[in-house]
């Protein structure tokens, strides 16, 4: 089987050494950056940029980062909060197997049985146990979460689209049912219209309708038990793990009700977590061993009602990396035009600094707006001056920092100057 792809360092990326004896005046350089914004501005349309190949992700400290973004000194990633930061540190990982996404998280408990038995703890247990399993069988394994963490769909998708895996497998456990059933209610619910995860899915399903045979409880089901699509009105899968990473093959599994006081005492008991878990490994080994076809397929179905979890909303990262310091130098010439700048506008140099850069980066993303770089030669700000101003930007801040010197293909510093530059010219059309 193939392991686990670890990068040995940043994908290039990158522009070549600026010679220091480089040196710009400010009102000279700023004249032509505003006029390429400007142009931003009012440019017609602008052909789509291509799709990027997947980057990988960066696991550090047991949470998984998806690469946005290559630079030199660290990666642009999302976090779970699908908040863009510079990340330093860590392992990248290139590839991987399979990808398991315990549902839920944090907050979105998802169902609690009587007993005190949360899904989202429950998820995390069966994907741990599952992926001993598969990595017993041979294959590379990444958890989109290990712990409790609060986690938005989006980025769990951003995850598996990162690392390209064979199968993504997002494990949840049900709630809601109250009709008697024979068997267990098991569901699985695959990617509309795509043969592969619709063979996966029904895999799946029988794997855990045969573990789940070897107990007996009175079971509940709806009828919704098998593998089936869940559908938007519009087509589109409903469900935001299938919808948003169409690039691998993904389904989705709810196993049991935790509704149902029966059932959720049965899943609390470790033995029947490590069955599951171990039904989960077999059903993705059969699936990518053999042409088994799989069954208990059900039409699918248009479920206007659904609102679902997982949005991140109220979602609130730690500081993964703490702030960054970046410098920039000036000739004092220039420090007295930045320190007149900032006093007619009631601002700090710092404030000018990091303001130019977000101004910098929002006619960047305007709509229809022409491709800005690389800056002339000519027109890169010199960051060698005897006056060095500094900025600490946070993790999110840096993001933008980062984006905005890729868009022009010069570095931190002399992005962080450039936003200076912007806003000495801005302050003297003020008058």
């Amino acid at each position: 089987m193939s392991g686990i792809a670890v990068a040995s360092g940043p994908l290039p990326y990158g522009h070549p050494v600026r010679p220091a004896s480089l040196r710009h005046p400010l009102r000279l350089a700023a004249a032509p950056v505003v006029v390429l914004l400007l142009a931003a501005m009012v440019s017609g349309p602008v052909a789509a940029e291509p799709p990027h190949a997947p980057l990988g992700v960066v696991l550090k400290d047991r949470v998984v980062f998806p690469v946005i973004r290559d630079h030199p000194v660290a990666p642009v990633v999302t976090t779970p909060c699908t908040t863009e930061i510079v990340l330093e540190g860590g392992t990248r990982i290139l590839h991987v197997d399979v990808v398991l996404d315990p549902g839920h998280g944090g907050p979105e408990t998802g169902s609690v049985g009587s007993n005190g038995l949360v899904e989202r703890d429950l998820n995390l247990s069966v994907a741990l146990l599952a992926e001993r399993e598969l990595v017993d069988l041979g294959y590379s394994v990444l958890l989109t979460r290990r712990t409790d963490l609060h986690m938005s769909i989006r980025q769990r998708a951003a995850i598996a689209r990162a690392v390209t895996p064979r199968v993504f497998l997002s494990i949840h456990h049900n709630g809601g049912a109250v009709r008697p059933s024979g068997d267990a209610g098991t569901e699985a619910f695959h990617q509309a219209g795509d043969a592969d995860s619709r063979r996966l899915a029904g895999i799946l399903y029988e794997e855990l309708q045969a573990a789940f045979a070897g107990y007996w409880v009175p079971w509940v089901d709806t009828v919704h038990q098998g593998a089936s699509s869940r559908l938007r009105a519009s087509g589109a899968d409903a469900y935001g793990v299938l919808r948003l990473a169409t690039e691998v093959t993904s389904v989705i599994t709810e196993a049991l009700y935790l509704s149902n006081p029966p059932e959720a005492e049965l899943m609390a008991d470790p033995t029947v977590q490590a069955v599951e878990g171990r039904a989960l490994a077999t059903g993705i080994d059969r699936f990518l061993t053999t042409d088994d076809p799989g069954s208990g397929f059900r039409p699918a179905f248009v479920d206007e009602a659904m609102t679902g979890t997982g949005t991140g909303w109220g979602c609130v990262d730690p500081d993964y990396s703490g702030p960054s310091d970046v410098s920039a130098g000036y000739t004092a010439d220039e420090h007295s035009a930045i320190l007149a700048a900032a006093t007619r506008l009631g601002r700090s140099p710092d404030w000018l600094q990091r303001f130019g850069v977000h101004a910098m980066d929002f006619f960047h993303h305007l709509s229809g707006r022409p491709d800005l770089g690389p800056l002339p030669e000519s027109r890169v700000p010199d960051v060698t001056g005897p006056v060095v101003l500094m900025s600490s930007w946070t993790t999110e801040e840096r993001a933008v920092l980062r984006r905005v010197a890729a868009a022009y293909g010069i570095t931190d510093a002399e992005a962080q100057k450039l936003g200076a530059i912007l806003m000495v010219f801005l302050a003297e059309l003020m008058g």
